[in-house]
């Protein structure tokens, strides 16, 4: 009886209920985003307002990627235990706090702590909506709804940056403004959640038919009476089951942080680079920043959506690594004041994205695990990113200092070529296939897995 109704998700056509879902779930990604850039462009500001140095802003940004370390570890056992939808109703009221406080601070302590709150929120969303929607998309759309939640991580810093060249007359007031945009559209984001489907798998697993009637009648499928579910399929959650499927951690951990050094390097100190090393104007480091947003976007809608349920995901992925591994190249061979082939670096990098590493990373990591531990497979393998680069973000300046900005450039492609072939070797090709599917096949050794 349950198969069969999971079933009724998994085939159903894609339809408007699925994109709105998709989309106020994104919102998430849009806030994280957002907020990472916000702080990049406020930087610049908050050095001279608040009397600040270089390695105190490197400690800011340090404390966000402990604040999303921490709210992904306790998000992930909240949402397998009581439901992902649960997490919706309380998280953006506090990312909301904490956005205001920072629009209105005036001194450094409240905007840090502030910040900490803020980032906190962004670690209890992000992960719980990759589960949610991987588990409610259509298994023939799976992979081009998830390519949503990439798609609003890039517009968020566009909008930013478009707010902040808007009002760079306001000087160090900017920052107050854009962290204020994020603010209204977080408590705007939270009040449409609520219509919501909640996961139809975790409520199959903990008996909520109700909620898996509720959710085939707004698909206008025709359902199942709300008693009607087992309780012989109950799978209760154990935090150590994730260690049973040890392979995709294995696989997705190290993508993440692959990815995520350089990505949050760049979204954080990109403009101060580009200002500070290839001696511009600020209007030209927020245009460096602005490229690489807007040709992630348009590698996602022109190759990544289109694609990715249709062809083998793993070549999309080595395709994507091999596109960022020649944009980090040339910063080795070329000068950073070479502004020219600096932006070119800029716009491979967020092309060569685009097209699958990042989207890739989150849709496998919501791919590998069971439904019953998915959210903490989720918080866990997040975790890893945001700790890890949290550290970086502290060396950062001490790592340009010892190295130099090619220093870094030889780095980066580095951590490419080790994506490339991890992606490339132990990533699924999923496309086409229902969860159960993919986890059962990627763990088949002899004999199938049960899931």
């Amino acid at each position: 009886m349950e198969s069969e109704i999971i079933e009724k998700f998994d085939d159903s056509p894609l339809s408007r209920k699925h994109i709105k879902w998709t989309t106020l779930s994104a919102f998430g990604d849009y806030l994280d985003a957002g907020a990472l850039v916000a702080g990049a462009v406020s930087a610049v500001y908050w050095l001279s307002y608040f009397r600040i140095s270089i390695v105190m802003i490197g400690l800011i940004f340090a404390f966000r990627q402990f604040g999303m370390w921490g709210g992904s570890l306790i998000a992930g056992p909240l949402g397998d235990r009581f439901g992902r939808k649960a997490i919706y109703t309380y998280d953006l009221i506090f990312y909301f706090a904490g956005a205001t406080v920072i629009a209105i601070s005036t001194n450094i302590y409240e905007m840090v702590f502030a910040y900490l709150i803020l980032s906190i929120a962004i670690g209890v969303d992000v992960p719980t909506t990759w589960s949610l929607i991987s588990e409610f998309s259509p298994k023939r759309n799976r992979g081009g709804l998830t390519g949503f939640t990439n798609i609003f991580w890039y517009v968020g810093p566009i909008v930013i940056i478009f707010i902040a060249i808007g009002t760079i007359f306001l000087g160090i007031n900017v920052f107050r403004v854009v962290f204020g945009s994020l603010a209204l559209i977080a408590i705007i984001t939270w009040f449409l959640r609520r219509d919501i489907i909640e996961s139809p798998r975790w409520a199959i697993e903990n008996h909520r038919g109700d909620l898996v009637a509720k959710g085939l009648n707004d698909l206008g499928i025709s359902g199942t009476k709300s008693n009607s579910l087992h309780p012989a399929y109950n799978k209760k959650w154990k935090w150590t089951d994730i260690f049973k499927y040890w392979k995709g951690l294995v696989l997705v951990v190290p993508l993440y942080i692959l990815w995520g050094i350089p990505a949050s390097t760049y979204g954080t100190f990109l403009p101060y680079f580009i200002k500070t090393y290839a001696k511009t104007t600020i209007l030209s480091s927020y245009i460096g920043t602005f490229l690489w947003f807007v040709f992630a976007i348009i590698a996602l809608i022109v190759v990544y959506i289109p694609f990715i349920d249709k062809t083998n995901r793993k070549i999309m992925y080595s395709i994507s690594t091999a596109i960022m591994l020649v944009s980090f190249s040339l910063l080795i061979f070329f000068p950073f004041s070479a502004i020219n082939i600096l932006f070119i670096s800029i716009i491979l990098f967020g092309f060569g994205q685009g097209v699958g590493m990042w989207p890739l990373s989150r849709l496998w990591s919501t791919e590998l695990f069971p439904t019953h531990i998915r959210n903490t497979a989720q918080g866990f393998v997040w975790s890893w990113n945001r700790l890890i680069v949290g550290f970086w973000t502290l060396s950062v300046a001490f790592i340009i200092s010892a190295v130099s900005l090619k220093g870094l450039a030889i780095i980066f492609t580095i951590f490419m070529v080790i994506a490339l072939l991890v992606g490339g070797i132990l990533g699924p090709d999923s496309h086409g296939k229902t969860l159960e599917e993919t986890i059962t096949d990627f763990y088949r050794s002899g004999k199938k897995k049960k899931v």
